[in-house]
């Protein structure tokens, strides 16, 4: 979010359907009639639209606003008043977020969990961020204790504190912050049958195949989404029939069918003698604009009871630029207080919103990126209540489109390229996703 909190802060949205053909001829008075949701222009303070040639001829003493449609009816969205020799223009490109990885043991190259009979372990993670649920400081969460048997594995303990991690954070105010599961060094073999793809459930132990299988035995573990050792495997606990197995730690993959080519099977004796590791993965928080403007990639520390064990920092997490989350908290603050005030008991209303959701108006991920122009601006306001300029932000998210899953605004003729251009920025391929 590119806000500060002493500035005047303003944010614009395009919408990359929204095309140049459809807007008012350069020159034109733009209005809530030619001005389709999520079309954005450079106007002259009379509200005339400017193309590229016509910004370029404005002196640097010249004034302009940037404006957004929000369709028949309601009033344009505009931005304060800007003067082209007192504005610093700045691009950000669309950056997906990154979840925090780090893992306890093996770590796909080397390190390995303690092997110790009747021994008591466990991971403490120490929660980084407030939660939608909590709104507290840092606490920890465990995963464990949990005590092996007489004859300890890397493999027992690693599934042992999967299992608990996974017990434990269902049912705490974290619920869904992290995932945890297990990689292992030993080398999966392919599955042999007649099933062509396997069914998994996020949360559930029952794997359904839809064929029959022949080299999957209990104490054996499976290997899901690839072959790499950086790829998870889950403990059989029982094989129901040649077209159903029970795993001995809930899937926490995503739901659906896998193909068979991506499954793999680790033999029980072969697992006894593998190095073993315990994954943590943060997950996306839940976010409601509309209830708590909380936008956060999970970050957390983990140390394990072995202070000789191995932990591997492999990632870190990053916010990322333009995400839908991001976008959507700044076009809701800039629209100020309104009247309303959810934490005085007042129930909040749902505010018109242009950025694009995931899963609303069919909406997806991939169609719901942004990436921003912002423009600092400062006026020279001094008088007899004020010695210091005016000064203040508008933001211009501009929507991109899907193209082979890179979020693009160059690849169409649309509104927020235009402005792009208009600006003086060239080539139109500056606000492309990195």
């Amino acid at each position: 979010m590119l806000r500060k909190a002493n500035n005047v802060f303003s944010v614009l949205l395009s919408d990359v359907s929204q095309l140049t053909s459809s807007l008012p001829a350069a020159g034109a008075k733009v209005s809530d009639l030619n001005l389709g949701i999520g079309a954005i222009v450079v106007t002259d303070l009379g509200l005339n639209r400017l193309d590229t040639a016509a910004f370029a001829a404005l002196p640097a003493t010249g004034q302009f606003f940037i404006v957004e449609g929000r369709g028949a009816g309601t009033p344009l969205m505009k931005s304060p008043i800007l003067t082209k020799g007192k504005i610093l223009m700045t691009l950000s490109r669309h950056k997906e977020a990154v979840q925090q990885v780090t893992i306890i043991g093996y770590n796909g190259t080397t390190g390995a969990l303690p092997v110790s009979n009747n021994s008591d372990f466990f991971i403490k993670i120490r929660k980084r961020d407030n939660d939608a649920a909590n709104r507290s400081q840092p606490f920890s969460l465990f995963a464990g204790p949990v005590k092996t048997d007489l004859t300890a594995t890397e493999a027992e303990l690693a599934t042992a504190l999967a299992r608990s991690g996974y017990q434990n954070f269902r049912n705490e105010p974290a619920n869904g912050y992290l995932r945890m599961d297990v990689i292992s060094s030993g080398v999966s073999t392919g599955i042999t049958g007649t099933v062509t793809s396997f069914g998994f459930t996020y949360g559930a132990r029952l794997v359904t195949l839809n064929g029959t299988v022949t080299n999957i035995n209990v104490g054996d573990y499976i290997r899901v989404g690839g072959s790499l050792v950086t790829d998870p495997v889950y403990l059989v606990s029982a094989v129901n029939s040649p077209t159903s197995i029970t795993l001995a730690t809930p899937f926490v993959g995503t739901t659906g069918a896998v193909l068979v080519a991506n499954v793999g099977v680790i033999a029980a004796a072969a697992a006894a003698t593998a190095n073993f590791g315990v994954r943590l993965t943060g997950v996306v928080a839940p976010f409601d604009v509309n209830q708590f403007r909380d936008y956060y990639a999970n970050r957390f520390t983990a140390t394990f009871s072995d202070s000789t064990t191995l932990v591997t920092h492999v990632q870190g997490a990053q916010n990322g630029t333009g995400m839908w989350q991001q976008v959507a908290m700044d076009e809701y603050m800039s629209y100020g207080f309104e009247g309303e005030n959810n934490q005085l008991a007042v129930p909040s209303i749902p505010r018109d919103a242009i950025v694009k959701i995931p899963g609303i108006g069919g909406n997806t991920n991939l169609t719901s990126k942004y990436s921003a122009i912002n423009i600092a601006w400062e006026e020279s306001i001094s008088g007899l209540v004020s010695m210091a300029g005016g000064k203040g932000n508008v933001v211009i998210y501009t929507n991109l489109a899907d193209v082979a899953g890179l979020g693009s605004l160059s690849s169409t003729a649309n509104t927020g390229r235009e402005v792009l251009t208009v600006l003086g920025f060239t080539p139109n391929t500056l606000l492309n996703e990195l």
